[in-house]
């Protein structure tokens, strides 16, 4: 395995929100490398050479949601969450874990599986970080929400025909690393881009790229279609922040019930429910 070391040439503050260009990196990266900081490894790209990638392959091809389409000619982006979930008020207002995970059961369980493959890469290429995330979620979140007692991630997403533009990562516990796994047919582009290092990723297919996402700028390129149906999906694992404030499950419906039945009666007496300072 390749070795990279990070040094950073200039500062991208400026490209926040902008398309990625082939003009931003001068050195791609199509091959197993580890990523250092002063001879330390922060980082790992890596083709994943397992038979659970086929499972993740017909979870990505079999979930069903709504296509979003950003512009006329743009390909439809989709996008499908399994896990964990903190409140989200007015909508979701109690943790839980997402109706995907209820309704796509099997979908669901080849996303999990593929975790302990996720978990063996940090405990052998990142130890370290491996015990930093691991530690953060059994301190912060509750059991109820954990998926395995040794796997530093609770929530999954799938991506489909996301060309995101330049940004930091957020919402995620802080120090946490972010975790992109590339299953995709039928498209050029769509390299993952860090131009304050020059340098990008290929994305290549069933690829899986563990970085500092929070602190380091990074965008995808544009994607381009080649042939029909095609697909570019990025399966990303994390834990969301929020989740620390979780109780645990039978708390949290009890608490709900209790917030519907303030919010109907203030309804009933014409007051904005949106201004009870109750709902912490």
């Amino acid at each position: 395995m390749k070795t990279f070391e990070l040094v950073k040439i200039k500062d991208c503050s400026n490209l926040i929100k902008q398309t990625p260009a082939k003009s931003d990196y001068s050195i791609l990266i199509d091959s197993d490398t580890l990523f250092t900081k002063n001879g330390k490894v922060v980082g790992i790209y890596i083709k994943i050479k397992h038979e659970l990638i086929n499972e993740i392959r017909k979870a990505t091809l079999e979930t069903k949601y709504v296509k979003t389409y950003r512009t006329r000619r743009a390909l439809p982006t989709q996008s499908s969450v399994f896990g964990s979930l903190p409140r989200i008020p007015l909508r979701n207002d109690y943790c839980r874990f997402s109706e995907k995970t209820k309704s796509e059961k099997l979908n669901a369980q080849r996303l999990f599986t593929f975790m302990q493959v996720l978990t063996s890469i940090y405990e052998k290429y990142l130890p370290e970080q491996y015990n930093h995330d691991l530690n953060v979620i059994k301190e912060n979140v509750n059991n109820d929400y954990l998926l395995n007692e040794n796997q530093p991630f609770t929530t999954a997403n799938i991506n489909v025909n996301h060309a995101i533009k330049y940004h930091k990562d957020t919402g995620n516990f802080r120090g946490n690393l972010s975790n992109v796994l590339i299953l995709k047919d039928g498209i050029l582009g769509g390299e993952l881009v860090f131009p304050e290092y020059g340098f990008a990723l290929e994305q290549g297919d069933c690829c899986l790229a563990v970085f500092d996402g929070q602190n380091e700028i990074h965008g995808v390129m544009p994607i381009i279609q080649t042939k029909k149906n095609p697909y570019r999906a990025s399966i990303v694992y994390y834990t969301l922040e929020n989740m620390k404030h979780c109780y645990p499950f039978k708390m949290e419906v009890e608490r709900l019930q209790k917030l519907s039945t303030q919010r109907a009666k203030k309804r009933a007496e014409n007051i904005d429910p949106r201004n009870n300072t109750q709902n912490k």
